[in-house]
């Protein structure tokens, strides 16, 4: 076996690790229940480190996939041996009525029930919304606990603590049923979970205290779970869809978004030819899905004004008046600090600098958090009107509120700018 050789096939496995474990883990979940997902992480890491020594002498199957669910199968019912001499006695019924049927559990239908049931199980309205997204991107996602830990600003040891505390309350919660419910009594989690998989992405989309600018595992992450969901019967498939179709046109703009050497380009500079055209008509087509819709829902006017982002031909021929108009009818449903600093931003497009000004004055009063966005905003509208010095103030007062190494790069490149247009005019 030569290096290359081994190199290869960790590439190829860790790929598959990212698109398949979740699926296996929501089978195993679904069949061991929340108190057992230890040994559901030990059957699939075995799984994958068969296929990583297999592959390497063997080569790759044909169909990876369908390998890899046959390894897990496999261990599944020498585990599901060993666990039914030593489990409870309702348990062991359980165990049997499995083995019973424990091919069906690998058809395609029951992968992507055991998926959704388990995605609902995560976002029990008993745990907190920090609980609820570290268990899904555990067992749904397969993230490591680092992994969570950069996502959620946490650290490794704080991430399993709290992950084995969530699955600890659901399975108090729920008892027999193994902490995984039937799609048929999860209606009323269907709000939770689309704002889970909504904050997953907008970590993605924007680090919090990372160096680097997206996280695209988090990002496809949620898309795809949020796809999923789609699969649900008697949903608001419109609201769902408005989700999916927001997702794809903000991962659209992706290869603008970062410069050669990984640094933050904004929405004004990008270059709109990189954009990715097949991802813009997907999110288009999601977004008349979700006029489905009786109802308008954050989802809806988010996806709308991602929409016309995509439509403008430049930064300045983009329809300012309708992003405006969708964000205060956002601003009806959502008063967080984000949804106001964006629309003053849209604002000042549509009205000028000087009237986002002074909103920004007003929103300063109230605002505890995100003072870097807002100081940063000030700045900026103050350099288009030729206030450079006191753009260069609010960017430095910025700075000092930036967690990020991308955001102070990226502050730091405006401060430059603003001395050389200030040298420019005089």
């Amino acid at each position: 076996m030569t290096a290359s050789n081994q190199h290869s096939t960790t590439t190829v496995v860790e790929h598959l690790f990212r698109q398949q474990s979740g699926k296996m883990s929501a089978i195993l979940t679904r069949i061991f229940g929340f108190q057992h997902t230890e040994l559901v992480e030990d059957i699939i890491q075995e799984t994958f480190l068969t296929a990583m020594k297999t592959w390497a002498v063997k080569g790759k199957p044909e169909d990876p996939e369908a390998w890899l669910m046959l390894v897990a199968k496999n261990k599944l019912i020498n585990e599901l041996k060993r666990a039914k001499r030593h489990a409870e006695k309702n348990e062991q019924l359980h165990f049997e009525k499995v083995e019973d049927k424990l091919d069906e559990l690998f058809l395609d239908n029951e992968i992507k029930d055991s998926q959704l049931r388990v995605l609902f199980a995560c976002c029990h309205p008993a745990l907190k919304t920090k609980s609820r997204i570290m268990l899904t991107l555990k067992v749904l996602s397969g993230f490591s606990d680092a992994e969570i830990g950069s996502a959620l600003l946490m650290k490794s040891g704080a991430v399993k603590k709290g992950i084995f505390r969530a699955k600890k309350a659901i399975q108090q919660r729920e008892g027999e049923n193994l902490g995984i419910p039937f799609l048929s009594e999860v209606s009323d989690r269907i709000d939770t979970v689309l704002t889970i998989i909504y904050l997953i992405f907008n970590e993605g989309y924007k680090r919090s205290h990372s160096n680097e600018v997206i996280s695209e595992d988090l990002c496809y992450e949620a898309l795809r779970l949020a796809t999923l969901v789609l699969e649900i019967p008697e949903i608001d498939r419109g609201k769902v869809s408005a989700l999916v179709a927001l997702m794809y046109l903000t991962i659209a703009r992706f290869p603008a978004r970062i410069n050669q050497v990984g640094e933050m380009i904004d929405l004004e500079h990008q270059d709109r030819s990189l954009w990715d055209q097949k991802m813009i008509q997907a999110g288009f087509y999601y977004l008349k899905e979700s006029r489905q819709s009786k109802k308008l829902s954050k989802f809806h006017l988010e996806s709308s004004i991602a929409s016309l982002h995509c439509m403008a031909p430049s930064y300045e021929e983009t329809d300012w008046s309708s992003i405006v108009y969708c964000y205060r009818k956002l601003l009806e449903m959502d008063h967080s600090d984000v949804i106001q600093l964006n629309y003053i931003i849209a604002l000042s497009r549509l009205e000028g600098p000087g009237a986002g000004l002074a909103e920004l004055e007003k929103l300063e009063e109230t605002v505890s958090e995100k003072k870097a966005l807002i100081y940063a905003s000030k700045a900026e509208m103050n350099a288009r009107l030729g206030n450079f010095e006191k753009a260069k103030s609010y960017y430095r007062v910025a700075l000092d509120y930036s967690h990020s190494e991308a955001d102070r790069v990226f502050i730091g490149k405006k401060i430059v700018e603003c001395d050389t247009l200030n040298i420019n005019e005089n």
